[in-house]
Order: C-alpha cells, then structure tokens, then sequence
C-alpha cells in the first residue's frame, strides 16, 4: 500500500476518489475507473478488452493500433499510485482468444512487466477470455471469494424463492459450497456470497446538471451488487436506464458514481 492518509484527502477533496461502504468493507471508487479496498490492499480492474482495436480492425473498422498501450499505460500509472498487494482484473481483459497474436511485442512486454511489478495478480475469466493467453503471468481463475464477497465477471442471480433441492446422492454441502476466502479454478459449483462484485456490463450514466448533459461510465452499487465501469480504451457502455441494467440494479436500490473528466461525483 502507497497512499497516505494526505494524499488520499487531497483527492477526495478533487473529487478523484469517492468512498463508499460495500459488504462491510470501505471501498475507495477512483476517477480513472478502479476500485481499491485499502484493508485487503487489493485493487480491482475490469474490462481491459486488450487488442479490441486490432479486432475491430481486421474487419474494416478504421481504427488506430493505441488502445492496448494507452489502456497499459493508465493501468500502470494506477498501479504505481497505489503499490497493492493484489490486482484482480475482473475478466474480458483480453477482447478475444486471438488477442495476443496481434498485440506489438512492446506492448506485450509493458503488460508482462507490469504485472510482474505486483505481488499477486488474478485473471478472473470473462465471456471474451474463458482462457489465459499463453505466456501471461498471473493466476486464472473463475472467481474469487473472500468473507462473504465474491469477485467474478457475470452475476449469479438467486431464485427470490429457492425450491428444495431433488436428491442427487451426494451431501448438501456437496451441492452448495458456502463462502470462504480463496480462489476457484473452475466453475464447477457456484459459491454461495451475500455480495458481488461483478464487471461485464460496462454501465453508464447521463445527467443533467444545470441545463447541460454529462455522459460517462460509472460504478453502479446496490446492497449486494457492485458493478465496476469498463476500463478498456475502445469500451462502450450500456445506460443504466436500460432494462437488462434496471433488472439487476432498480432505480430506488442502487447509487451510481459517474466518472466525467477526471472526477467521480454521485448522479
């Protein structure tokens, strides 16, 4: 952990950072799209889409080869700022399952060496990387729990009235793993949390502030769900307007935090 308390002051008072409570925990929401939980000194990330130009390229879409860098780029700047423990990249870090083929080899070393520079980092899979390029350190995993919390890309949705499980032969706790810390390799049971942090959405935000509109992605938290922003380069978004947004987070449970030009404020 490198904040201080000073300097953490300094960028609420700028609005870079806003602090939330989440699963009993303190959760610091920064402007530049990550989230960091100074008791664990882990720090979240979503949605890199490394080398989504590239593949937007190869089919006519006149886009430049930048984002991959300039998507490393930030990332490592957020690294150094905070020095965690952990960084979790919470899935579709990698836009599909040719990405590295295409990525420069300068930018593939950037990537390799700045994870290097952490002491622990997850791959939690996503519906573009289901796999691990080979070549990329790092831990892959299919989600993470951690007291009652688990981190995975996609939200398990609970049945409001579970119905009794049909017998099967196999123990109760067989069927249902209850939450501890630790990481699963494969989805093989879902862990059963009372929260989630979850990314694949990408949501966003507009608002209206004194007659002028502001558009810009966002957190969005509820009591149990916590949706990071996309932090890729070439990411677009879904409004959190939208129905498949409103089905998982309704207008009256959650707080969204809109990112606009460096700050993060309340909409």
């Amino acid at each position: 952990m490198a904040i201080s308390e000073q300097w953490l002051s300094s960028q609420v008072a700028l609005r870079s950072i806003s602090i939330v409570k989440f699963a009993e925990m303190l959760w610091l929401l920064d402007a530049r799209g990550v989230a960091y939980l100074p008791a664990l000194d882990w720090l979240v990330v979503s949605d890199l889409h490394l080398e989504k130009g590239s593949y937007l390229r190869s089919y006519g879409n006149p886009l430049p080869s930048v984002d991959s860098v300039a998507t490393l780029k930030r990332l490592q700047h957020i690294i150094s700022d905070y020095n965690p423990a952990r960084v979790i990249s919470l899935g579709d870090s990698f836009h599909d399952k040719h990405s590295m083929s295409r990525m420069t080899a300068e930018d593939r070393n950037l990537l390799c060496d700045i994870i290097n520079n952490v002491p622990h980092w997850d791959w939690v899979e996503g519906n573009h990387d289901p796999d691990l390029p080979e070549g990329i350190p790092g831990n892959p995993c299919h989600e993470i729990a951690r007291n009652e919390v688990v981190f995975r890309h996609e939200p398990e949705i609970h049945d409001p009235e579970p119905r009794e499980p049909e017998s099967s032969g196999t123990e109760p706790h067989e069927r249902e793993p209850s939450i501890k810390d630790g990481v699963q390799a494969k989805p093989q049971a879902k862990l059963q949390a009372k929260s989630q942090v979850i990314g694949h959405y990408h949501p966003k935000i507009r608002k209206t502030i004194s007659r002028r509109r502001f558009s810009g992605k966002c957190f969005v938290v509820t009591e149990d769900l916590f949706i990071m922003p996309a932090f890729g380069q070439f990411t677009g978004g879904l409004d959190v307007d939208e129905e498949v947004m409103l089905s998982l987070a309704s207008k009256k449970s959650r707080a969204c935090y809109m990112l606009y030009d460096g700050t993060i404020f309340k909409a």
